[in-house]
């Protein structure tokens, strides 16, 4: 039996993760679906930034940023999924400069790790993924 302290706390994160989930899938599902239907200008883009492989890492990040967005979305291993974006927010910052959407997956995606690491919250053990 728990106090209402506690119960009030536990409502309180589980909404936190809630829309911290929802932010970063939101910010990274448009672009990730994007890198696939402009294919061609994304390519260019990667190009005029001087990242290596252009038609290679637009895939990659595309499918990075598209299973990232499902993964969240789905709430399975949204800490591990939170890790996979952080290098591609700090290369996307670095590389095209820091945007407001950028930054904010990256701050998301930080505060979703810590919250799914300290105790209750997530659905798993601080040791697990």
């Amino acid at each position: 039996m728990g106090d209402g302290i506690e119960d009030e706390s536990t409502d309180y994160r589980a909404m936190i993760r809630f829309v911290l989930r929802l932010g970063v899938a939101g910010l990274v599902l448009g672009p990730g679906v994007s890198k696939f239907l402009t294919y061609e200008q994304s390519v260019q883009f990667f190009r005029t930034l001087a990242i290596p492989e252009p038609a290679i890492m637009v895939v990659l990040v595309g499918s990075v940023e598209l299973v990232v967005a499902a993964l969240i979305l789905l709430d399975w291993a949204p800490r591990v999924s939170a890790v996979l974006v952080i290098p591609v927010m700090v290369v996307a910052a670095v590389t095209a400069g820091p945007t407001w959407q950028n930054l904010s997956v990256l701050v998301a995606a930080v505060a979703l790790i810590a919250l799914e690491t300290t105790p209750h919250g997530g659905s798993f053990p601080a040791s697990m993924g």
